[in-house]
């Protein structure tokens, strides 16, 4: 094979390698650089189209025929000035800048049984199954909760979304250490062995007899 051919063939192969070290090198540096998380955002879905006409009209959407409108609260401060609008079924987003008369609508969206259990990390689940009676079965979810997390998760951080509807219950988890995640079973509560006591009764009978002596 010829020299040149040879020299270029090299070249195209170092060249290659080059790159491919110099993506790798990328991609690490980008993965130590950044950070992939989720969040929940509180939405509010409008269907009622009185109201969807009302908010095309007030926050200049340029669609005619809008079926559902879903609005992102992304600051979590309420609905409002710089949140976001969706469309369907365009599927568009808009951001919103809302006047008077909408922020007064929007302001009274909030959610319905909303509620926040925090545990220290020398709480006892049993604190949350002693809740107030209000939020007592609330409380009783988040105890079964602590408890599988502390049994089969050793670590921090962790973090998890539960969510149910009418045909499944799904959790998801991310932001943990898998190395740190191990299945530990139930602990076996061992109930002390019933031991029977009998009560023995003995019945004791003495016969007398009596001895008659004829003196006649």
């Amino acid at each position: 094979m010829d020299r040149k051919i040879r020299a270029l063939m090299w070249v195209s192969v170092l060249t290659g390698l080059t790159l491919l070290i110099t993506l790798n090198n990328i991609s690490f540096a980008q993965q130590k650089s950044i950070s992939i998380d989720q969040t929940i955002v509180q939405t509010t879905t409008i269907i009622n189209q009185k109201l969807i006409r009302f908010f095309v009209e007030d926050f200049m959407i340029p669609e005619k025929d809008v079926k559902k409108m879903v609005i992102y609260d992304l600051s979590g401060d309420g609905f409002g000035e710089l949140d976001i609008a969706r469309t369907y079924p365009g599927g568009k987003f808009y951001l919103l800048t809302p006047s008077s008369k909408a922020q007064k609508i929007m302001n009274m969206w909030n959610f319905g049984g909303n509620i926040k259990f925090t545990a220290n990390s020398n709480d006892s689940p049993e604190l949350f199954e002693n809740a107030p009676d209000s939020v007592r079965a609330q409380g009783g979810i988040f105890a079964e909760l602590l408890r599988g997390l502390r049994r089969n998760y050793k670590g921090i951080p962790i973090k998890l979304h539960l969510e149910q509807d009418e045909n499944v219950t799904a959790l998801e988890m991310w932001g943990y250490d898998p190395n740190l995640m191990k299945y530990a079973p139930l602990p076996i509560n061992k109930v002390p062995e019933q031991v029977p006591v009998m009560k023995l009764i003995y019945l004791e009978k003495t016969v007398v007899d009596s001895v008659f002596t004829d003196r006649n």
